[in-house]
C-alpha cells in the first residue's frame, strides 16, 4: 500500500496521528551513533513507530556493515490499529496510547520518538522526564532549543545533548514544511533511577529530612462500591480485569501515600528511608501487572491450547517481555492482536520442525520432477537442504527423545513422553485431525497408538531402545502434513502442483488439504477473554 493510500485509510478511521514518516537521511546519524555504541544498546523503544520506518533503515544501514556484530530488540508504542497490524513479526508492542503508558518502568537501551509536532513539547518533556534509557533520540522542530521547560528538564537532570543534523520533509513520503533536528540525548550522565525519583516525588510529595514545613496529602476517596458494581454482569472480561487491576492500583497508591505523610523523623526512627519506600512501591506496582497479565495469557487458551509445549514456552517467554506495559483495554486488545498474530506463525513453524524432525532419506519419497541425489557429509549425516519430497506413511525416527538418559536404568522417560505425544496431538489437531484418546509409552517394543475414533488411528508407533522409534502415520494425516509443509515452504503453489509432484498414492484425493492448517485471526470471537 502506497503511503498516500494509508494516510487515507487512516483518515477514514480517524487514526491519522500526524503520520509523517521519518526519511533514511534523518536516520543514518543515528545509525552512526548507534554503531559506536552498540554493543551498550540491545532494546530499542520507538514510541509512535508509524510505518517502523526507523527499523527498516537501521536494519538496511546494518546489513550493509561488517563492524557491527549484533542488532538491537526492536519495542514500539502505536496508538493506530490500522499501522498496528501491519507491525513487522519481529516487534513487541509495550503500549498503544502514549498518554496512557508510563516510561518509568519500561527496561530499554535507547528511546527513538518521531512526535505529532503539535504536541512535542509535551511528547519530549514526558520523555526527558521518565526515561531510564541511556540513550534518547528525537526528531522535533528546531524551535525546541528555545523552549524553556525542554531545557529546564535538561538543566536539572544534567542531560547532555547534540544535535545530529537538520532536515526537512519536502521530499520525503508525505511532504511538509517543517524543518527539524535530530537530537541525541545522552542520559548516561543521569542517576539512575532519577526518573522514578523525580516522578516519585511529584506524585507523593514525600518529604526530604530538611523539609520541616508540615503538609497534608490529598486523599481520593475510595468508591468500593462503583468498583464492586463495575466488576459484575453485563461487563466483558476485558473490562472486569482492568477495573480490577485500576482498583488495586489505586488502593496501593493510597496506602504509600498514607505511608509518605508520616512524619520523615518518624519514618526514620523505625528504619523507613525515602528509597526503601520507592523501592517497595516499584516492586508492588510491576507484581501487580505481572499477576494482571499472566491471567490474560492463561485466558488465552484458544490460541495456546494448538501450540506444542516447547513453541508454548518460546511465546510466554516473548509474552514476559510484555509485563512492564501498562494494563489498560487498548493495551490489552493489543497484546492479543500480539499474540495472535505471532502464534499463527508458531503454528506453521511447529508444523515444519515436526516435519523436518521425520526427515531423513530413508523417510521419504522424493517428487517426480525432483532429480536431486541426497548424501552423507563426512560425520555420516545427511544435507539439511534436502527439498521438494514427501514423507511416507511408515517413519523411523531417531529424533523423538522417549529415553530417560539421566536414569541408571534403560527406562522410558514417561513425564517427556507424554509431552511428545501430547505435542504430536497438537499438530494433528492444527490439521483437522482431533485425537480422542491416547496411549502414553510403557515398555519398549510394544505397539502404541493414537486414536481418531474407536477404529482409526492417527498413528501407531513402538519406541526400541537403540533410540529408534518406528511410526505408521494414517495415510490421510500424512498426505494432510505433506501438503501444508510443502505449500508453506514454496514447494508447491497450487493444488494443481501436488498430482503434478506427489507420489500418485499420496496425492490422491490430497487437494482438499489444501491451507487447511489453523490459522487464528487477529481478533478470534472464540478467545475467552473477548467473551462477554
Amino acid at each position: 500500500m502506497s503511503i498516500n493510500a494509508l494516510i487515507e485509510q487512516l483518515k477514514e478511521n480517524n487514526e491519522d496521528f500526524e503520520l509523517y514518516p521519518t526519511t533514511k537521511d534523518m536516520i543514518y546519524p543515528i545509525f552512526h551513533h548507534y554503531k559506536s555504541h552498540y554493543r551498550e544498546i540491545s532494546t530499542i523503544l520507538d514510541i509512535g513507530c508509524g510505518t517502523c520506518n526507523f527499523l527498516n533503515y537501521m536494519k538496511e544501514f546494518y546489513e550493509k556493515d561488517d563492524s557491527i556484530s549484533t542488532f538491537f530488540k526492536y519495542q514500539v508504542m502505536e496508538k493506530s490499529k490500522i499501522l498496528i497490524n501491519q507491525l513487522p513479526k519481529e516487534t513487541i508492542v509495550l503500549g498503544t496510547d502514549f498518554h496512557q503508558n508510563t516510561l518509568l518502568d519500561k527496561n530499554v537501551d535507547a528511546i527513538f520518538c518521531n512526535p505529532p509536532y503539535s504536541e512535542y513539547e509535551d511528547w519530549t518533556q514526558r520523555i526527558l522526564n521518565e526515561s531510564n534509557s541511556k540513550y534518547i533520540y528525537m526528531i522535533i522542530p528546531e524551535r525546541w532549543i528555545d523552549n524553556n521547560d525542554i531545557m529546564e528538564i535538561i538543566k536539572n537532570k544534567n542531560i547532555r545533548y547534540e544535535i545530529l543534523g537538520c532536515f526537512d520533509f519536502l521530499h520525503s513520503e508525505r511532504i511538509a514544511r517543517a524543518k527539524v533536528n535530530v537530537i541525541l540525548f545522552n542520559l548516561s550522565y543521569t542517576p539512575k533511577n532519577k526518573s522514578f525519583s523525580d516522578w516519585f516525588d511529584k506524585t507523593f510529595k514525600m518529604r526530604n529530612k530538611d523539609q520541616k514545613q508540615k503538609f497534608d496529602f490529598e486523599i481520593e476517596k475510595q468508591e468500593k462500591e462503583e468498583v464492586k458494581n463495575q466488576l459484575v454482569g453485563g461487563k466483558n472480561k476485558v473490562e472486569i480485569l482492568v477495573n480490577s487491576y485500576d482498583y488495586k492500583l489505586k488502593t496501593l497508591y493510597d496506602h504509600f501515600k498514607a505511608i509518605t505523610s508520616l512524619d520523615v523523623d518518624i519514618l526514620e526512627s523505625i528504619g523507613v528511608t525515602k528509597n526503601s519506600v520507592m523501592e517497595s512501591l516499584k516492586s508492588k506496582i510491576i507484581g501487580l501487572k505481572n499477576i494482571y497479565w499472566k491471567v490474560v495469557f492463561d485466558e488465552l487458551e484458544e490460541i495456546t491450547s494448538r501450540l506444542t509445549s516447547a513453541t508454548k514456552e518460546k511465546l510466554y517467554k516473548h509474552f514476559q517481555e510484555l509485563l512492564t506495559v501498562d494494563f489498560t483495554p487498548e493495551n490489552i486488545y493489543s497484546l492479543v492482536t500480539w499474540v495472535c498474530k505471532n502464534s499463527s506463525a508458531y503454528y506453521d513453524e511447529q508444523l515444519i520442525e515436526l516435519y523436518k524432525t521425520f526427515t531423513t532419506p530413508e523417510n521419504i519419497i522424493k517428487y517426480k520432477s525432483n532429480q536431486k541425489v541426497f548424501q552423507r557429509d563426512n560425520w555420516g549425516r545427511f544435507d539439511n537442504d534436502m527439498t521438494h519430497y514427501c514423507l511416507s506413511y511408515r517413519i523411523i525416527c531417531d529424533r523423538l527423545y522417549f529415553k530417560n538418559s539421566y536414569s541408571y536404568y534403560i527406562e522410558i522417560d514417561k513425564l517427556h513422553s507424554q509431552t511428545i505425544i501430547n505435542d504430536l496431538c497438537v499438530i494433528a489437531n492444527n490439521l483437522g485431525f482431533v485425537a480422542t484418546k491416547r496411549d502414553y509409552p510403557e515398555k519398549f517394543g510394544e505397539k502404541y497408538y493414537i486414536w481418531l475414533d474407536d477404529k482409526t488411528p492417527l498413528l501407531e508407533y513402538k519406541i526400541y531402545i537403540n533410540g529408534n522409534t518406528h511410526i505408521k502415520l494414517n495415510k490421510e494425516f500424512a498426505k494432510a502434513m505433506n501438503v501444508e509443509v510443502s505449500r508453506l515452504l514454496g514447494w508447491i503453489r497450487d493444488k494443481s502442483d501436488i498430482s503434478k509432484e506427489f507420489p500418485d498414492e499420496m496425492a490422491k484425493g490430497a487437494e482438499k488439504y489444501f491451507k487447511s492448517s489453523y490459522n487464528i485471526g487477529i481478533i478470534n470471537s472464540n478467545i475467552k477473554l473477548l467473551s462477554k
